[in-house]
Formats: structure tokens, sequence, C-alpha cells
């Protein structure tokens, strides 16, 4: 009886594997954060080397950038299971995972889970995940945009096995990362002449290596550009003035500001407007020049004396006239969040003041550089302008929010 044993286990554990796994692909994939050829090799059971002749135009020693189409083999199977990194013993990786070391070793592709293997991954089977090479001690690992588009917000949101102090990357620019206990989220901007390109989003965890991933970026092609002739008192306003007042607002602005102020969706800051006379990232020439600078806000045409509304909670920090932005209004909203409100006729708050939503902090006029009346409204995030309208259409208030488990409206 004994000699029947072995073959009605393996008959069982194989019964068992074919339970979680999913349908077939439809030949392409698009890149996720955490997909890495090894995790992708294990999740569709193809070699990594045929995964490379399917995508020659990727670099072999580079990994898939997040946003990219990625080529697989027809019909091929998709697996689903958590990825566990290093390798090595699949008798250990049983017992921590409380499952069978020959059910682990059949679904990787392992003669016996007897034989150590230090430079493979392992995939460990449930109903469920998808095999992800995700940064050490994260659950989960999620992006604002899966191709990001220049001059908006973008940032990660994450859970993690434990709390850990985390940094994160994106290119050259560190990103802002907040957390409540294991909940995570990270986030940036990329400005208008951000351009098409792939940085390397990278995430450390402690002491523990460094997990990169390129990501994908896609220049927008419908950028405006604006010609401006500037007359009067805005024509006397030089550079050097310019310079000297973005230095002070940006050592406010680069201020990492703490919890979030903000518990609903964001609200345009104006009800009555003729109309959006200038959008986000516009190219513009000024007085003839090249187009060497671009709008670095939204501008809504309206009649003077039209209330200039808070759009979220938050607490000023600029409530005067300035030389450059006239009567101006500037809010935290926290997380390195800031809104402002420029070429006002009147300012109705004070450095200090709380906010709530709808709250009146001035009226539109034409004040500072500015060629008519209408009211000015710039987002920052970590120190980089993004488009407020973008920040308003994808809902990126509550998605943060949500990041940090913490409800929204």
């Amino acid at each position: 009886m004994k000699r029947w044993i072995l073959p009605l286990v393996l008959l069982l554990l194989l019964i068992q594997i074919q339970q979680p796994a999913a349908a077939q692909s439809n030949g392409r994939i698009t890149i996720q954060p955490g997909d890495s050829w090894a995790s992708l090799s294990l999740r569709f059971q193809v070699p990594e080397a045929t995964l490379h002749e399917l995508n020659s135009h990727m670099n072999p020693q580079r990994l898939p950038a997040i946003g990219t189409e990625l080529a697989l083999p027809e019909n091929t199977t998709e697996q689903s299971g958590q990825m566990r990194r290093p390798g090595g013993n699949l008798l250990a990786t049983a017992v921590a995972q409380q499952t069978s070391p020959w059910l682990l070793a059949i679904r990787n592709n392992r003669a016996s889970p007897y034989r150590a293997n230090l430079y493979r991954p392992i995939l460990v089977p449930d109903a469920t995940s998808i095999p992800r090479d995700l940064p050490a001690g994260f659950s989960r690992l999620e992006l604002s945009q899966v191709v990001g588009t220049p001059g908006q917000a973008v940032g990660f949101r994450a859970e993690m096995d434990a709390v850990g102090d985390v940094t994160a990357v994106l290119g050259s620019n560190e990103m802002d990362v907040f957390a409540n206990e294991q909940f995570l989220v990270g986030l940036t901007g990329t400005g208008a002449f951000f351009g098409t390109q792939q940085p390397v989003l990278q995430i450390q965890v402690g002491d523990a290596p460094p997990w990169r991933q390129p990501w994908q970026f896609r220049d927008p092609a419908d950028w405006e550009y604006q010609q401006l002739t500037l007359t009067g008192t805005a024509a006397q306003i030089d550079q050097q003035s310019i310079d000297e007042e973005r230095a002070r607002l940006f050592a406010i602005w680069e201020q990492n500001s703490g919890p979030p102020q903000w518990n609903a969706p964001f609200q345009l800051p104006i009800n009555s407007f003729l109309e959006i006379s200038s959008t986000f990232g516009a190219r513009r020439s000024y007085n003839g020049g090249p187009y060497r600078t671009y709008h670095e806000g939204v501008d809504f045409a309206a009649y003077g004396g039209t209330p200039v509304l808070a759009p979220a909670g938050g607490t000023v920090v600029v409530a005067e006239v300035l030389y450059v932005r006239g009567g101006a209004v500037i809010i935290d909203h926290g997380l390195g969040i800031y809104s402002g409100f420029y070429h006002m006729s009147s300012i109705t708050v004070a450095p200090g003041d709380v906010v709530t939503p709808g709250q009146i902090v001035g009226e539109v006029g034409t004040t500072g550089l500015s060629t008519g009346n209408h009211l000015h409204w710039d987002l920052l995030v970590d120190g980089i302008w993004v488009d407020a309208q973008a920040w308003l259409d994808q809902g990126m208030d509550c998605w943060i929010l949500a990041g940090l488990n913490r409800p929204c409206g």
C-alpha cells in the first residue's frame, strides 16, 4: 500500500495547484510597480530568456518601465501567488507560509524542495495575489498614474507589513513621504517642462537595499503657446524682483507641512467667472521674447470684486500685497501641499488663520504683474507647481487620504 501514498499525495497537490490559476493572458500586459523580469517569469511560468526575446526592444539589464507594454507568449496562463525574495530553501519557506514544500516545488518548476537555490525568487501560491517584486516589507504598492503626465501631481500609496522608515526619490527629486501607521503616501510634482522620459522611482525601507524601477512619463502634445505684451506698471517689474519674491515664497513652499488639513474633495476657488483665460503649463513669450517660461497656475477671467474662496481646509501662511503677484493669499493644506491666489484687489484673511472650504479669502483684481481682472490659482506639491485642474479631475485629494486610511467627504 505504501507505494501508492506518494503518487496519491502528488495527485492531490496537482489538483490543489490548479485552483488559484487565473485565465489565459491576451498576449500583452501593461507593466505595474513590482513587475520585474523575475516576477513576470514566475507569474506567467515563462523563462526570462523568452521574455527578453519577445521584447528585444527592452534592455534586459534594466527593469521594465512602469506604464510600458510587454509582449507575452500566446495563450500564457497567469499564476497567482506572492513572490518571496531571496529564494533559497523551499522547506523553510513552506514552514513559514504553512504550505506544502512539494506544492512550492511544483509551482516553482523545481524537481525537489530539498535543493536550495539562493539566486531565484520563490512563488508562494494563493488564490488572489499577483506575484510582484515590491520594496522590502511592502504588501501593496500603487501609483497615482501608471503612465505619468508632466506638469501634474504624482505619487504612490502603499501598505507595509510593519511600520518602518521609508524614503523615496523620483529621478533626482526626493519625494515627500507621509505615514499613518503601516499606510504610506509619497508625493511630488513633475513640472510642465519635465518632458517624455523614464525616471527611476526609488524606494528604500530602513537599511534594506533600495528598490528601483523606471516609470514612463509622456509629454502632452497640446501645450498652449502665448505671446504676451506687458505695458505700464507691469512692464516695469524686473527679473531681479521676480527672482527675489520667488525665493522668499519657495522657503515656504518647500516646507514639509505635517498632516492633511482637508477631509473632503477640493473645490474651485471661484464660483463666478467669465472663462479660463490661461491654463497651467502654457508656454509664454513676453514682449516678443523667447518661450523660456510657462504659466505656473490657472487663470480665471472674472469681474473685479468677485469673491475668491478657499478650495479646501488649511492654514493661511501668506496674506499681503506682493510686488509681482499683487494681492496674495497662500494656504498650507498639509502634506507639503500649498495653494496660492494672486492679483486680488482685497484680502480678507491674515497669516495664521485656519480656513474652511468655501470661506472668502479675498476679491478678484488686477494688481501686480497682471494685464486685467483675473484670479491666478496655483498649486504646489513638494515645492513644485502642478496643474490644479488636473488635481481636481483626478481626485488626487481623496486618493491621497485613502492612501493614509483617512476618510474623504
